[in-house]
């Protein structure tokens, strides 16, 4: 054992003397993985609000009633009212400043009431897409309202437009409100109850809420195993190359002693990489830290495996740069079809079937059921044995063949 020790200690040496290598490993799955969760959602940042300013020039109860639709419940979060005079919201929007402008213009209540033509005049800011969008469709939902309010209670809105319009106040309240009570009753029984219910019956997982960025987590971790696993899988042509390989197939236990070292060497080299990455991860999405060490065992444990692969490639190469080349044109679509790029949630059923047979998609689905809560550290390690059957098998095969090709 003490030369595995040995091996090992100069294996990490030799890497550790390639920071560039390990780096990379750690920053471009963090790279990838923050672009497309930035692109698919985050987990649990402020949502992003259309700031919106109004110049209410009318004043009346309707613009006003129109402005305290736009600040109750759900349209507030969505949409930010700030009332501005007319001037200063011209300004604001033509330096860049909100989504979009809103003038009521003066005569806007009389002219709802009497159902004539107004325009509401709507500057948006063009630097913006997606906000002034969504305050046009809000605007244009609630003036079909206002259509249907008509529409239900015309007789009432005439009442009160005629009362504005001569000055009066003496409208007769036990009229007006029981036109509308009338109106509200007969409707009623469609509303209240409703008609239809709907009844949520889809399973719930115990544990965190699924989303994007969680779905991805675990690829992204399987993306810097991979990238760790490719770089030490160059290693039978560094040792071929300085005939130290050929010294060693001769002396049988020295031969297997190597390639025991160079599994615990791809252990090590990916449970530092992926920590890092894991823990920031963790804080991001909010899982719990007690799943921390479970999962990096796993990785650790699984990894290998990704390093068997590769390093099986590489002894088949014909030359260290054909080598290069085929684990590199190998590794991408792995990691498109694992679900490392993409959840597998996301993809085509043909491609997401294919992806429980791939290396890194066994490994990747135990700990996303993890991640979520499916089940817990006994569920995540019952599928570990057949993993670890596949990778030794894998590694004893490029070992065999590796001594061949030495002492061809």
């Amino acid at each position: 054992m003490r030369f595995v020790f040995i091996t090992v200690a100069k294996e990490l040496k030799r890497r550790f003397n390639d920071p560039g290598g390990l780096l990379s490993a750690v920053l471009v799955p963090f790279a990838v993985g923050f672009l497309m969760a930035s692109v698919m959602g985050g987990g649990g940042g402020p949502s992003i609000k259309a700031a919106l300013m109004v110049s209410d020039l009318d004043d009346s109860f309707v613009s006003q009633g129109l402005l305290s639709a736009l600040g109750q419940d759900q349209v507030a979060e969505m949409i930010s009212v700030e009332k501005v005079a007319q001037e200063d919201g011209d300004r604001r929007i033509n330096k860049g400043e909100g989504a979009a402008h809103l003038v009521i213009p003066k005569g806007f209540g009389d002219a709802w009431l009497n159902r004539e033509a107004v325009n509401l005049h709507l500057t948006v800011n063009p630097a913006e897409n997606i906000a002034p969008r969504l305050i046009r469709e809000m605007l244009e939902a609630f003036l079909d309202l206002g259509d249907y309010l008509h529409k239900v209670f015309g007789a009432e809105l005439n009442i009160i437009s005629r009362s504005l319009q001569t000055g009066q106040s003496d409208i007769s309240v036990s009229d007006l409100s029981g036109g509308i009570a009338d109106k509200v009753s007969g409707f009623a029984g469609f509303v209240f109850p409703p008609v239809l219910s709907v009844e949520d019956v889809t399973a719930q997982t115990t544990g965190l809420n699924v989303s994007m960025p969680l779905l991805m987590f675990p690829g992204i971790l399987l993306m810097t195993a991979f990238f760790s696993a490719n770089g030490q899988s160059s290693n039978f042509w560094a040792e071929k190359e300085k005939g130290t390989l050929a010294r060693w197939v001769a002396s049988p236990n020295a031969f297997f002693s190597f390639w025991i070292a160079q599994w615990f060497t791809a252990m090590i080299l990916t449970a530092l990489v992926a920590a890092p990455i894991m823990l920031l991860g963790f804080f991001y999405l909010g899982i719990s830290f007690e799943k921390y060490f479970a999962a990096l065992a796993w990785l650790a444990l699984t990894g290998p495996i990704l390093f068997a692969l590769l390093t099986l490639i590489q002894v088949l190469a014909p030359s260290r740069k054909a080598g290069g080349m085929i684990s590199t044109l190998v590794m991408f679509p792995l990691l498109m079809a694992g679900g490392s790029f993409f959840p597998v949630e996301t993809m085509p059923d043909v491609i997401a079937a294919a992806a429980d047979y791939t290396p890194n998609g066994r490994v990747l689905e135990p700990m996303k059921g993890y991640f979520i809560g499916e089940y817990g550290v006994t569920g995540l390690f019952a599928d570990l044995w057949p993993i670890l059957a596949v990778a030794v098998l894998l590694l004893l095969l490029a070992g065999r063949l590796s001594a061949r090709k030495t002492l061809a």
